[in-house]
């Protein structure tokens, strides 16, 4: 006899702490980048992201805080940086987690 896999307990077991950063003063808050909803997956190319798919993931990331985060002036360097301590938060890069299509 089979058990049925609970996907949704799953996902709640999963959960990892929010990645929090600081720019000009200002607090903000992600999710752990592997939180992002399933729907990102066609919009972006996890396994070489672009500049504009690095903007999307940090714009689903943000959430409704992009408008606040979008109209501090930051150089380009220190949103990849930020792209990589996102990653770095979550213990892989996005392209290697475990929703990449490579698994």
């Amino acid at each position: 006899m089979s058990t049925t896999f609970d996907l949704d307990s799953w996902v709640k077991e999963a959960r990892r702490e929010p990645f929090s950063f600081t720019l000009a003063g200002t607090d903000f808050r992600m999710p752990a980048a592997g939180e992002l909803d399933k729907s990102i997956l066609s919009a972006v190319n996890l396994a070489n992201p672009s500049p504009t798919d690095i903007e999307t993931l940090l714009r689903a990331g943000l959430g409704g805080q992009w408008a606040k985060f979008d109209a501090i002036p930051a150089p380009l360097a220190a949103l990849g940086e930020l792209f990589r301590q996102w990653q770095k938060h979550e213990g892989v890069s996005l392209g290697e987690s475990s929703a990449s299509a490579d698994s």
